[in-house]
């Protein structure tokens, strides 16, 4: 199953993120906290957000979902410093709302379910409407 990463400026904000989605989730893969900076700053960090993938990976790879800006660049960043023994092709962050979409991903993530599968599926929430 696809291993997945909460990066938000707030590590609070994100745990509950992951306590909320938790509901949904019916499978046991990783869901890691990759919030945060030293000292439990508001921002990102990306040697923090480098440990939460290497904690989440799995051969089904890991989808990261960010909350805004620097989540997304530190993201990146931290791909670059992994080890070649993490196989960056599988680590991908999801262009989605990270409550709705680390939901969804959840929900669906059944092992029979592919990384580009959830993917799709996420891409209708570009124009998901609440109300």
């Amino acid at each position: 199953m696809v291993g997945m990463v909460i990066v938000s400026h707030s590590k609070k904000l994100a745990h509950e993120i992951i306590e909320l989605c938790n509901e949904m989730k019916k499978y046991d893969f990783p869901v890691v906290n990759g919030s945060g900076t030293t000292g439990n700053h508001l921002g990102s960090d990306p040697m923090i957000i480098k440990e939460a993938i290497e904690s989440a990976y799995s051969e089904d790879g890991v989808l990261i979902f960010g909350d805004i800006g620097s989540s997304i660049l530190n993201s990146e960043m931290a791909m670059e410093f992994l080890d070649v023994e993490y196989d960056r092709a599988k680590i991908k962050i999801a262009d989605a709302p990270i409550v709705e979409g680390t939901l969804i991903a959840m929900a669906i993530n059944d092992g029979k379910t592919s990384l580009e599968d959830i993917l799709e599926e996420l891409k209708d929430l570009k124009n998901f409407n609440k109300v």
